[in-house]
């Protein structure tokens, strides 16, 4: 079993030791790039070179070995560096993963003009994995290429990484665990995909009618419609981890899809709309085929921390919980609008719905009712009548109820105001 790794292993360099500093293999014709795999990267303040390499920095920078010139083990010459040669994409590669490096420009070519040094690309796409690509290195020990030999099978063009136990056996680094359930994305026609390592993906693609495989974005519209989407946490499948997956509005932990033309099979966490009895609800989400903007995740937080938030809509804004929604301001809230429903707006006006009383001139009203009753009680007090003096009595209480209430402002709430 141990030599379907060595022939593997063969097939990139003659697996053969060296003990003592390598240098650097001969550039490839016509060119200074040179195929070397991956020993060491500076990634934070704990690498035993970050200060002699410039500290800060130096962040990004890799110590490699040629593939032709292997060392023995782990160990690596701190001569053999490269630095990353874009500034602004960081993709660092992991420890075993393949690298082209190359010959350019320094920093010391103000002294010196033919000054140069090792930069390196990206790592290669040996396996074809978002999760990685690290080629089995040679390291004097059979029980690790045995342990390999499960984990890749022959195809027409050589060998093939397919894991099945949730590990390589190949050292990728302090931190970095191997997760073989991370499926690659499926790609159609002229997308443009970013994948990542751990499941997060950003897809620029289009409508695809009568694909071999069909999507969930593709039911209406035509052929070349964009989509943008971006995604954080793949849905789990029983498919093998080498098998590319789809995108799933659904399932996925957190995604952004912004949309031309597509309907996305969204299922809404709430279908209450009793709020639109006196109105047209919107479109559901799963029925509307033009552009828009979904956000979907387990809990969705806007924070302006300086500032507002501004929501608009041409049409309607429709707020809907299967719990409760709270609305709580610091100063005030203000509810605006031709009629305003609160409770229901379901039912007919005058019975099932009726109006908000105003405050203030039901107090003036009130007062003018107090008045009144109190004048006629003292009118009544000298009656004979029993009943007229019982009426009397009744109109001076109810005079002095109402009174109290009014002149204490008990009637009147300090909050809500109605216009």
């Amino acid at each position: 079993m141990a030599s379907i790794i060595s022939g593997l292993n063969g097939s990139v360099y003659s697996a053969a030791t060296s003990t003592t500093p390598n240098t650097f293999s001969a550039p490839l014709a016509n060119s200074n790039f040179t195929s070397a795999r991956v020993k060491s990267i500076i990634l934070d303040d704990t690498h035993e070179y970050f200060i002699e390499f410039g500290e800060w920095s130096s962040i990004g920078t890799i110590f490699w070995e040629p593939i032709d010139q292997p060392y023995s083990g782990s160990g690596y010459d701190k001569k053999s560096y490269a630095s990353p040669i874009f500034p602004n994409i960081k993709h660092y590669p992991l420890i075993n993963e393949i690298i082209y490096t190359v010959q350019l420009t320094s920093t010391n070519i103000s002294t010196n003009l033919s000054a140069n040094k090792y930069y390196y690309f990206p790592p290669l796409n040996m396996w074809n994995s978002q999760m990685h690509n690290a080629q089995p290195g040679y390291d004097e020990d059979p029980s690790n290429d045995a342990a390999q030999t499960v984990d890749y099978n022959a195809s027409f063009q050589g060998e093939v990484r397919q894991i099945q136990d949730n590990s390589s056996e190949i050292f990728l680094g302090k931190t970095f665990v191997e997760n073989a359930s991370i499926y690659p994305l499926l790609p159609y026609e002229g997308d443009i995909i970013y994948e990542g390592r751990w499941g997060n993906s950003i897809r620029l693609g289009s409508t695809v009618k009568n694909a071999n495989k069909p999507n969930d974005w593709s039911s209406v519209g035509t052929n070349g419609d964009p989509i943008f989407i971006l995604r954080n946490g793949q849905t789990s499948t029983f498919e093998y981890p080498w098998v590319p997956q789809l995108e799933n509005i659904n399932n996925d932990s957190s995604s952004i899809y912004l949309t031309s033309t597509q309907q996305l099979p969204l299922f809404p966490s709430s279908n209450i709309q009793d709020s639109f009895a006196k109105s047209t609800a919107p479109e559901s989400v799963s029925q509307y085929s033009k552009n828009q903007i979904i956000l979907n995740s387990g809990r969705l937080v806007f924070n302006a921390k300086s500032d507002s938030i501004i929501l608009g809509a041409n049409k309607s804004i429709h707020l809907t919980s299967n719990d409760t929604i709270g609305i709580d301001g610091g100063n005030q809230i203000t509810l605006s609008a031709p009629k305003v429903y609160l409770g229901s707006s379901q039912g007919t006006e005058g019975t099932q719905i009726q109006s908000v009383v105003l405050g203030d001139r039901l107090n003036l009203l009130l007062g003018d009712i107090a008045i009144f009753l109190g004048t006629l009680s003292i009118s009544f007090a000298g009656a004979t009548d029993p009943s007229i003096k019982a009426i009397s009595a009744d109109a001076f209480t109810l005079s002095n109820q109402i009174l109290n209430e009014v002149n204490g402002g008990n009637l009147l709430s300090k909050k809500v105001k109605t216009a």
